[in-house]
């Protein structure tokens, strides 16, 4: 009766394990593969139920990247013959001998068979070691200032006929035309990024981005995600009632809401609450927080370019942490942290109209998502041609800090919806660079105005009824702007010097926000090392506005800049410390002393341009 007890206590070790589960002992090694093995692969071809395919095993390359091999076998089987090695494909998992040997992961270009390269289980699971180091702040890096303004200028446009000089493969797998120009080696193959809710040029603007980091993005049909909670949800999404299982679909989804972007591959190897996928980097973030969403494939679409598998998001199943070189790493059951942004649309035709998103919070992709959403919300309302004026404000709430207020506006005949994108996406970019740990993100408010109308226009001149004063009095400042049509305006401002302002020669500047930040930049340097977030934080919250006018007084008097801080007016005294041999370190001379400064009244123009005046201050 004992044996017959031990016996059933010892059955369940050489079963599998629910949902497919296998442990790491029942990994096949490479190291006993021998090409003609036969084996079988898992993938989805249409819905959310893995189908096999056949596998031949034909060799082994050793060493494509440093330290992990990719095995080279021919695929056969369900619509393989027809569509080849397909995006979305990633991560689809082969066994060999009934033991879980990789993920089909790589391709070679323009193959006329379905040859894939797989990458084997035992070095994707030896990748991802879950110990982070959350002590800290972070490593804090040194951060450009004119990362926050440069934007705003005028950018040399190059040509759509001027191609770079080098082809990767992936370039001549979208354009044939380019394949005599590349190699042959195997490269990972191409994940689908699926954009639903967005246009053709949107697609066609962001798409050279992704590519380059090994994405094909095509175009989606949306998701309900955000229509409601709970069976509501459910309902509108669709229930997916299938197990998680080796070669189900997986779903990233980095936008959702009234537009949908996410990225699709297939799952290798659960073990308990952990999942193990692609084979590949994803965008090769590291340490990531990413959502897990099951999916189901609408179909597997042949083409001569790349045939590629249609994937829409059903059920959230979890967190990718890691994302890294040999695939990504994510833990079941847990719930990925969402950026809730708002945009509020008051459109040329005098409409308004709310639009809601949630986006991931990623050092690397909130900017770009941010960039992306909010250039697609203006162009879905308005007009890509012509002359427009896009006034933008937002609020970017950050948890246990004062908020980010940001006011721009922008007009010109083509980029307006560009830049009052980029100007939120570029301070978001320029935050999440600093490298804070504790940094996050609570929500963005944005509200974006729309004109169809040229509201820009040159500085001409500027004028004053005298040139010498005293402490302490008002000249009258008139400053002339020129508008597209050649029309003049005057606008009229008094300025009052200060009353402890020291008798002598005055310069007087007037210029838009960027001038001055740029000339600050210069003056005070262009490197921001920041103390906390806090001092951060505060100084986004000071940049000018770059549709107003500052005025601004000062001197020319000897300083300089010591590791990145100005130090203006100096005593010579100082200044020869500064500059002799027994003083190292980083320092530069500068001229320049501020004395005052304030911001114009603003007007229904976009003003652009720098102009000086010399005023003497009598004793």
């Amino acid at each position: 009766m004992k044996a017959k007890w031990l016996l059933a206590a010892g059955i369940p070790l050489f079963l599998p394990l629910a949902g497919n589960v296998w442990p790491q002992s029942e990994f096949f090694r490479v190291e006993d593969l021998r090409p003609g093995m036969k084996g079988i692969g898992k993938t989805c071809f249409q819905g959310s139920k893995p189908e096999e395919f056949q596998v031949e095993i034909l060799g082994v390359m050793r060493r494509v990247t440093p330290g992990s091999d990719a095995v080279l076998a021919r695929l056969s089987g369900g619509q393989l013959a027809q569509v080849g090695v397909f995006e979305g494909m990633s991560g689809s998992p082969v066994f060999i001998e009934g033991k879980l040997l990789g993920a089909v992961a790589f391709s070679f270009p323009f193959a006329k068979e379905a040859i894939a390269g797989i990458t084997p289980i035992t070095q994707m699971v030896d990748a991802f070691a879950e110990g982070m180091d959350l002590d800290g702040s972070g490593t804090r890096i040194i951060i450009k200032k004119s990362m926050l303004w440069n934007y705003q200028l005028p950018q040399p446009e190059v040509p759509a006929w001027m191609p770079g000089q080098e082809v990767s493969p992936l370039d001549a797998r979208l354009q044939p035309a380019l394949g005599p120009l590349t190699g042959h080696a195997l490269q990972p193959i191409a994940t689908p990024l699926s954009i639903g809710g967005a246009r053709a040029e949107t697609l066609r603007r962001f798409e050279p981005q992704f590519r380059a980091l090994g994405f094909s993005v095509l175009q989606g049909s949306g998701a309900t995600m955000l229509q409601a909670a709970g069976a509501t949800r459910k309902a509108a999404a669709g229930a997916d009632s299938s197990p998680l299982e080796p070669g189900s679909n997986l779903v990233i989804p980095l936008v959702q809401g009234d537009l949908d972007f996410s990225a699709g591959g297939t799952v290798t190897y659960i073990s308990g609450n952990k999942l193990y996928a692609f084979g590949h980097p994803l965008f090769n973030l590291g340490f990531s927080e990413l959502p897990m969403y099951k999916g189901r494939a609408v179909a597997v679409f042949p083409s001569l370019q790349s045939s590629f598998k249609i994937l829409e998001a059903t059920d959230p199943v979890g967190v990718l942490r890691q994302d890294r070189g040999l695939g990504v790493y994510g833990i079941l059951g847990e719930k990925a942290r969402m950026i809730p942004m708002r945009i509020t649309m008051n459109t040329s035709r005098g409409m308004r109209k709310v639009l809601n998103y949630q986006l991931v919070q990623d050092r690397f992709l909130t900017a770009l998502l941010i960039n992306l959403t909010v250039f697609e919300t203006i162009n879905a309302t308005e007009r890509a041609m012509g002359v427009t004026t896009v006034r933008m404000k937002g609020k970017i709430s950050v948890k246990g800090q004062e908020a980010i207020e940001l006011e721009s506006r922008f007009s010109s005949d083509s980029s307006s919806s560009a830049n009052a994108a980029l100007s939120i996406a570029v301070p978001v970019n320029f935050i999440l660079a600093s490298g804070y740990r504790s940094l996050e993100l609570e929500n963005i408010d944005l509200e974006v105005t729309s004109l169809e109308d040229d509201r820009s226009a040159l500085l001409d001149s500027l004028r004053m009824d005298r040139s010498e004063l005293r402490p302490g009095e008002t000249l009258l400042l008139d400053v002339y702007s020129k508008k597209a049509n050649g029309e003049v305006m005057r606008d009229s401002y008094p300025v009052r010097i200060p009353p402890d302002l020291p008798a002598g020669p005055v310069l007087l500047l007037v210029a838009d926000g960027s001038a001055v930040m740029s000339m600050d930049a210069q003056e005070q340097g262009e490197d921001l090392i920041p103390r906390d977030l806090s001092q951060l934080i505060r100084f986004i919250n000071n940049l000018r506005k770059n549709d107003r006018l500052y005025l601004r007084m000062f001197r020319r008097e000897a300083g300089a800049i010591v590791h990145g801080e100005g130090l203006p007016g100096l005593p010579p005294s100082i200044l020869s410390i500064l500059k002799s041999d027994r003083s190292s370190g980083s320092m530069t001379l500068i001229q320049t002393l501020p004395l005052m400064e304030y911001e114009l009244p603003p007007s229904n123009y976009v003003v652009s341009g720098s102009k000086l005046l010399n005023l003497v201050i009598k004793p």
